[in-house]
């Protein structure tokens, strides 16, 4: 018997689906990615992707890997449902954006504390991992970086490395314009693939 991966592979057939009976012109329209010969193109935390219709193929321009399933579906939801628009220029903590409060728990487990615990006690590790995905210094914290998730998408990491006293801390903002591109769930997912993509897991 074939067993089904429900958390990737039931949203995969869907989106699949969707994707192929979309118009790509209107998707590149609406979401305000080029499209041309049969390739949405963006860049993703500093490398160039492509994704093709109608399959839903995302790939590393770079290097031709293919892109994490996970990454590939968030994506195909951009371009789906979502837009690029220019930022107000505010930083907003998960929270803060439509419906966060929603999944709020669960985006504070798998990537707040995820990337307290793994760069908390390890200050130049963390700047090294935030470098490899095109990370620019920010002024918060003991040490903060911008990263270019997707073009117009900003994330701001913040460390608080800890002592005997007090335990790492950290913060991931979001630029204000999240929302246009993304839903609260998605927006955890954001979370996942940069903390990945920071361990050079594409």
């Amino acid at each position: 018997m074939e067993v089904v991966d429900n958390k990737v592979g039931v949203p995969m057939e869907h989106y699949k689906s969707a994707f192929a009976a979309a118009d790509p012109a209107a998707m590149a329209q609406r979401a305000r990615v080029p499209y041309e010969n049969g390739h949405f193109s963006l860049t993703l935390l500093g490398r160039p992707v492509t994704v093709s219709w109608p399959d839903m193929v995302s790939r590393f321009a770079d290097d031709g890997a293919e892109t994490a399933s996970n990454t590939r579906i968030l994506l195909a939801r951009l371009l789906l449902e979502g837009a690029l628009v220019p930022s107000a220029g505010q930083m907003l903590a998960y929270t803060d954006m439509p419906w966060g409060n929603v999944y709020a728990q669960q985006f504070r487990g798998r990537c707040i504390l995820r990337m307290a615990g793994t760069y908390g006690s390890d200050l130049p590790g963390f700047a090294a991992a935030c470098a490899r995905v095109s990370g620019a210094a920010a002024q918060s914290g003991d040490a903060s970086f911008d990263l270019p998730f997707l073009p117009e998408l900003t994330v701001r990491l913040i460390l608080w490395e800890g002592d005997e006293e007090f335990p790492a801390a950290a913060q991931i903002l979001f630029s204000d314009n999240f929302s246009s591109a993304f839903s609260a769930e998605d927006i955890a997912v954001v979370g996942d693939v940069l903390l990945n993509a920071m361990k050079g897991r594409w």
